[in-house]
């Protein structure tokens, strides 16, 4: 019989298994590695690919910094003060990260061409790119300062309000929650550098855009190869310094789990100035590009037509998406079951994910390209269907589930396994009964956050997609350059009601895994 103290005891098993856990994601890239190194018929990366990565790293600086400035106070605030419909407030942040940048990008485009041609000019530059991408990084932003502020101790947030007030209390939680926003920052802008949407939305060359194009429209595999390799070189450049200098810090703030967390108090002030920052960031990131791709349909509805293609569409997106979160939500669990409790471990599975997490989407799915291109017939399961989208996309997105598994297994008390383990329970027993039961609520919530993440993803779907099964973002994607304002705002609508209820579905299962 195996003893329950298995789980909580060192072993050679964590390390098989967490190289079990990575190994797609590094063993993808190898293929695209010796492709890029060997090919002979690929174009060279030239100047062009070098400007569009230097736009890409400014516009990542730009968004990176505003961001900080913006989500950072935001998340503190509304961690430490209860404001009027916060839940509310904080749902509606996370809901533009969720929803595919191209269609806010389609939405600013629609809003300047009735604001003039000014407005058409700001929006076509640096600045509309900017203002797209906010949206992913805010909500990186704000999430992050929200629960490392809600780490804080109650007994430690009553002593600094006895000292000083509110000031004082404002101050310290600043500095505690400071290390781990500038990294999430700085992170969110990373992420950007692999979005292609507003760089192809606004006829901007950008590094993701050039990528896409490379493969898409030129057919040139080993260009696109090369020039994911050269974006998550720099990816790797940017990030392994800051992850290993700041990493500790930010897995020490997110994870922690008080017996006694902070609680939220009112204060009319205080509470005001978390109201207006939540607004703005509200205003900019969804309520403006929401109008935009509202207007059009000023002109008449196109449901018909958008149904259509919602019936046509809509089966390909629930697998995809569904599938995606299923898969990452219990590799991710298990890489977290992996790690266990040891600092070491944990601090190896939470850099790693991150380090997963930020590297450029093209990556997997043209290392899944180049498998597929000479494997034998037999292997189209896996590497020419639909649920080769899936296993693409789970693989980039699964630290989410680690993450999350990561908290709920650190809320859970080693005692149990060694209460376990002294009355004879079994491992099987005990995994049933108090493992699998603890953990439910992070799977869920994993399951759904990846699920919503994954049905937003428009270039792993467009690069690995089978014929004829075309997701409901990468058809809008496809149709809007020709297709009439309104069927495209149409079919924008529908995305967004959709995206909305399954993250009200999804709010409580998120609360209870991220505890």
């Amino acid at each position: 019989m195996i003893s329950p103290l298995i789980l909580e005891r060192p072993g050679r098993w964590r390390a098989a298994g967490l190289a079990a856990c990575f190994l797609p994601a590094v063993g993808l890239a190898v293929p695209l590695l010796w492709h890029a190194m060997t090919g002979q018929t690929g174009s060279s990366i030239g100047g062009s690919f070098t400007d569009a990565v230097t736009t890409s790293m400014i516009a990542a600086a730009l968004v990176g910094a505003i961001a900080l400035l913006v989500g950072f106070p935001a998340g503190v605030l509304a961690a430490l003060y209860r404001l009027p419909g916060g839940s509310t407030l904080l749902a509606l942040v996370v809901l533009p990260a969720l929803v595919p940048s191209l269609l806010w990008a389609i939405g600013w485009s629609a809003l300047t061409i009735r604001l003039g041609s000014w407005a058409i000019e700001a929006v076509n530059s640096m600045a509309g790119i900017v203002l797209v991408l906010l949206a992913l990084a805010i909500p990186v932003v704000v999430l992050t300062s929200f629960v490392t502020t809600r780490g804080l101790a109650a007994s430690q947030v009553d002593a600094a309000r006895l000292c000083g007030g509110e000031r004082v209390v404002l101050l310290h939680a600043c500095r505690h929650a400071a290390p781990a926003a500038i990294l999430a920052a700085m992170l969110a802008g990373v992420l950007t550098l692999s979005d292609p949407g507003p760089g192809m939305s606004f006829g901007r060359r950008t590094a993701a855009a050039d990528i896409l194009t490379s493969f898409s429209a030129q057919y040139d595999f080993v260009l696109a190869g090369r020039q994911s390799l050269m974006l998550a070189g720099i990816v790797l450049l940017l990030c392994v310094p800051l992850i290993v200098v700041a990493g500790p810090r930010l897995v020490e703030a997110v994870m922690a789990r008080q017996l006694n967390p902070v609680r939220p108090i009112r204060s009319t002030t205080m509470s005001l100035w978390g109201v207006i920052l939540l607004a703005v960031i509200l205003v900019v990131t969804l309520v403006l590009p929401l109008m935009g791709l509202l207007l059009p349909l000023l002109n008449g509805v196109e449901l018909s037509r958008a149904i259509d293609a919602l019936r046509r569409t809509g089966g390909n997106t629930v697998y995809y998406s569904f599938g995606t979160g299923l898969i990452a939500a219990l590799l991710g669990t298990a890489c977290a079951l992996f790690a266990g409790r040891s600092p070491r471990w944990r601090m190896f599975v939470f850099a790693a994910a991150l380090l997963v997490l930020i590297q450029p989407p093209a990556l997997i799915a043209l290392g899944l390209v180049g498998l597929g291109s000479s494997a034998p017939p037999a292997a189209d399961v896996l590497l020419r269907s639909r649920l080769t989208v899936c296993l693409a996309l789970a693989v980039r997105l699964f630290p989410v589930g680690v993450l999350l598994g990561m908290r709920a297994w650190g809320g859970m008390s080693p005692s149990w396994a060694h209460a376990a383990a002294v009355h004879g329970v079994p491992l099987a027993r005990y995994l049933r009964r108090v493992v699998i039961p603890c953990l439910a609520p992070s799977v869920i919530a994993a399951a759904l956050l990846v699920t919503l993440l994954a049905a937003a993803d428009v270039g792993t779907v467009l690069l690995l997609h089978p014929p004829g099964r075309q997701s409901l973002p990468l058809n809008i994607f496809t149709v809007m350059a020709n297709a009439p304002e309104s069927l495209v705002a149409s079919l924008c609508l529908i995305y967004i009601v959709t995206a909305a209820a399954v993250l009200a579905i999804a709010l409580p299962c998120l609360k209870g895994g991220a505890g």
